[in-house]
Parts: C-alpha cells; structure tokens; sequence
C-alpha cells in the first residue's frame, strides 16, 4: 500500500489536502503531517478546509498554513486531492461541493474509517487498524526512509493523543505508544501540547460547561447517556469558546454507561449527532441507521432536524440496540 502512494505521489506535482467539517485533532494533525511530507518531497501543497480549527489548535500556525474556504468560490488548481480523516466528498462542507464540480483531479483518501474502500478516493492510504490517521502519514516517512520533521511529528503526536484520548482509549497499543515515544524522539513536546489543549480555557466556559452537565440525562438503567443542546446553549458555547467534546468524557466517565449520546442543533436547525461506545456496543451500527459512520466506539452523523425528532428517533435506536 505504502509503496503504490509513494508512486502516485511522485508521479503528480500539486496537492490540495482537505479534511471533514469541523475538524478535529486527528484530522488537522494529519493535515499537518501530510502538508510537510510533501513539501518535502518537492510538491506545491495547500491545505483548505470548510471550517476554521478551534482556537486551541493556533499551535500549528507556527508552521502551517491552515487555510479555510469561502463557500460558492471555486478552488485552487491542483492535480491531487486529498481527503484527510474522511472519504467522500459529502464530509468536507462547500470545499466538498467545489471539488464536485472540478475535472481531471484525482482524489487520494488517507483514512482509517469504515467503508473508506467504498468511498470518493481513486487512491488509498487506509487502515482500519491505525490508531489515527496521522499514523498512516508516519508510516509514509518511514517507508520512503525520510527523516520526519519536528513540524509533522508534531502534526501525528496530535493525531494521535485526539484518537486514543490521551492514551485512554481501547485503540491505544503498542504501535501508538511507540509512534508517540519516536515523535518525542524528533523533538515534540508533550506538555506543551497539553498545555495548548486543554488549559489555556477563559474563566467564561465555566458556566457553560456546568450548565452542560445538568443537561445530561439517563435511559435503560444507566446503560445510555445522552445530552441534548439547543441553539441557545451552542450559542454560548461559541461565545465562550467551550469544546463540548469535554461533555462526552463527562458521561463516559460514569459508572455502568454503555452508549453515550450528544445532539448538537445548529443555527441552521441541523442536529449533528456524537456517539460513544463501550467495549460491549458497537455505536457505527446506530450511525450508519442515520447516514453517519466512523468507528465501532466512536461514531457521528448529521441530521436535519428538528431536534425533538432526531432525539425520539435517535434514542429509540439507542434504546434498541441495548435490549431496552
């Protein structure tokens, strides 16, 4: 596989490297990695994304560029597109819309999702097995021979700590926690990261984050956990800068909770739906039910709404799943 992408990548010149919308660490870690790993090997390369990072990712822009596109504008010239933490074109927002319209642009996906095989990529770099994606892009450094730079160990280290929560998560393995022991080899700096992360927060999503967390309810027992957040609330929450993602280890956290559940309704009146799972349930089978996907323990998909129709449905399917 390593082999066949090292080819394709030498035989083109121009890269535009795209990932999902609202991208997360695994997805701009990876972006990141990518980014460098051409540029070293002599190509032009931009990376476009249809929404900005969040504020705690400003770490990366010491070194890359992180571009964000402005919808209905056509994009760059390029010869290569690649799909980053995702596989079809419906995933990366208005930069998936423009790249619809593009001709003779071959499309490479770099994954570690389910159903990356079927998705929009002529050319894969995918592994159901990676820890995260960024590692696929570690793996290319190490195939190709290449040293990698402290700018892409960077980029995989964050890709990493993202997917594997720290090192909390069941995909952590050997490989992980070897990958990691090289990147800080090559000069990362774990704390600094951290500190980047998770603790530079205003005194403002304090707040909100606690009116988040007496929204949380319970179904089945204790066995689903699920959080439903309005327009109101996400409004704050993007006032103060709060990653609700925090909320998601909130529920985890509690004892007996097999299936963990958030709904997020946009301004548009969209409802993007998280799910987390334990080693007991597989939570891609309830995403796939609403056109969603990922991974077995961690899911998503989006739906449009109301959101008092997408939590009757998405419960009911939840509550199914657990025998209740």
């Amino acid at each position: 596989m390593f082999g066949n992408v090292l080819e394709f990548i030498d035989q083109h010149d121009s890269f535009l490297i795209s990932g999902h919308v609202n991208p997360d660490g695994d997805c701009l870690g990876t972006e990141v990695a990518l980014y460098h790993f051409l540029q070293g090997m002599g190509k032009k390369v931009e990376i476009l994304n249809a929404d900005a990072r969040d504020p705690s990712f400003d770490f990366f822009d010491r070194h890359t560029p992180l571009g964000v596109h402005e919808a209905g504008t056509p994009l760059p010239d390029h010869q290569v597109h690649c799909l980053v933490d995702c596989h079809e074109l419906s995933r990366l927002g208005s930069v998936g819309k423009a790249a619809a319209k593009m001709e003779n642009v071959t499309r490479m996906v770099v994954d570690h999702h389910v159903g990356a095989d079927c998705g929009d990529g002529e050319v894969l770099l995918w592994d159901l097995k990676a820890p995260s994606a960024g590692c696929l892009i570690y793996e290319l450094y190490q195939h190709c021979g290449a040293q990698i730079s402290e700018a892409a160990a960077e980029g995989v280290f964050v890709s990493i700590v993202s997917d594997t929560g720290w090192f909390k998560y069941s995909n952590t393995n050997s490989e992980s926690l070897a990958i990691a022991a090289d990147l800080v080899a090559a000069g990362v700096k774990p704390h600094h990261i951290y500190h980047a992360l998770y603790q530079r927060n205003p005194p403002e999503i304090l707040p909100v984050k606690s009116e988040g967390i007496g929204k949380i309810r319970f179904e089945a027992q204790g066995r689903l956990a699920w959080l439903a957040l309005d327009k109101d609330y996400m409004r704050r929450v993007e006032t103060s800068e709060f990653n609700t993602d925090g909320l998601l280890d909130v529920m985890r956290e509690v004892k007996g909770v097999e299936i963990v559940v958030m709904m997020k309704e946009k301004a548009t009146g969209r409802v993007k739906i998280s799910l987390r799972g334990s080693n007991l349930q597989d939570v891609d089978k309830i995403a796939n039910r609403f056109g969603g996907g990922g991974h077995h323990k961690a899911s998503g998909a989006e739906q449009p709404g109301p959101m008092a129709k997408v939590r009757k449905e998405l419960l009911q399917a939840c509550l199914e799943q657990l025998g209740s």
